[in-house]
């Protein structure tokens, strides 16, 4: 098991320069073409009083040590970036669910122009070996209001409803051909729906997550039908609730639990291992390309880390300079 070194992470970690930030006019991107190894963290300018989860859309760009490179200003979103993925063809996909937007990313480091796959809010994004791609639709009710945010959740065009939950598949030219009807935990307000997934057994499982929940769901996407649970989480000091969940190794699961990370075999849904970060809100991670360290960002307080998956050792840290910002991380695979 793993303990957070505050002082040792500091020591080791990155001094900010963020950019300024007082004007729009000192909003330059300052970004420059990913090289393999870079960090790229959602880091959203929470500039919005009257609304938690809206600001100005902002990227940062670290090396793989966490020292900062650039920022890149998002400007095709109003709302929390989220669910960083890069894609096979090396693209960056970024999610704004509350606008309903996919954002994309190319490897120059310019954002490109909005498409709009659905009026839905999806939040994250699997790549099948055959080349079609898997969006997972962050809500799910008909509740529009939460006793612990103050933003309010957008309904479907023409619907009652903030989303279904649901998984959709899309083609290689971009074209919607299925979409599978998978149930949800809904997380602790109860309209959260899949909020991230991973693909197994040669892309025919969809293991996932509602953030917030206690509840590892599987679904058949073959034969288009609901599987039991992998796992179910009941007063588990391991893990009291999930809040984000990827792929560590071919067979192994990482899920981010706030306080901790562990890893999960994706067969039997038995913890394998526990990394402890010592604080409260850690919410967004990936493996690094080598396999060799967990890039893991604290949604709370900003911080971001890379540990050794061998022993736990944080080698390097960095802060965005944004509290209850932090809602992605991906690694530019090269």
């Amino acid at each position: 098991m793993m303990r957070l070194n505050r002082r040792h992470a500091l020591l080791t970690g990155a001094a900010l320069a963020l950019p300024g930030m007082s004007t729009a006019a000192e909003r330059v991107s300052t970004a420059t073409p990913f090289k393999k190894g870079d960090i790229i963290v959602a880091a959203t300018v929470m500039d919005n009083p009257d609304d938690d989860h809206a600001g100005t859309g902002r990227l940062l760009q670290f090396d793989e040590n966490l020292n900062l490179k650039g920022a890149l200003w998002i400007k095709s979103t109003n709302h929390k970036l989220s669910g960083l993925t890069f894609g096979p063809d090396k693209i960056l996909y970024g999610f704004a669910p509350l606008n309903h937007s996919v954002i994309e990313v190319g490897p120059d480091a310019k954002e490109r122009p909005l498409f709009s796959f659905a009026d839905r809010a999806f939040s994250n994004v699997s790549f099948a070996k055959d080349g079609t791609v898997l969006f997972g639709e962050h809500l799910v009710g008909t509740k529009t209001e939460s006793r612990y945010v103050s933003t309010k959740l957008p309904l479907l065009k023409g619907r009652d409803v903030v989303g279904d939950g649901h998984v959709y598949r899309y083609s290689k030219d971009r074209k919607l051909i299925d979409s599978y009807a998978t149930a949800v935990h809904g997380g602790i307000e109860g309209y959260h729906g899949v909020t991230s997934l991973v693909l197994a057994d040669d892309d025919t499982r969809a293991i996932y997550i509602s953030e917030t929940g206690n509840r590892i769901l599987q679904y058949d996407l073959k034969n288009k039908k609901q599987l039991p649970d992998l796992a179910v989480f009941n007063d588990d000091p391991q893990v009291r609730m999930l809040l984000w969940m990827t792929r560590l190794d071919q067979n192994t699961l990482l899920a981010i639990t706030g306080a901790n990370m562990v890893t999960i075999d994706q067969n039997t849904g038995k913890v394998l291992r526990e990394y402890k970060m010592g604080t409260f809100g850690w919410a967004a991670a990936t493996p690094s390309i080598d396999g060799k360290f967990i890039l893991v960002g604290n949604f709370m307080d900003g911080d971001v880390a890379k540990v050794s998956i061998y022993d736990g050792t944080v080698v390097a840290r960095a802060n965005i300079g944004e509290t209850r910002s932090l809602s992605g991380v991906a690694q530019f695979p090269g």
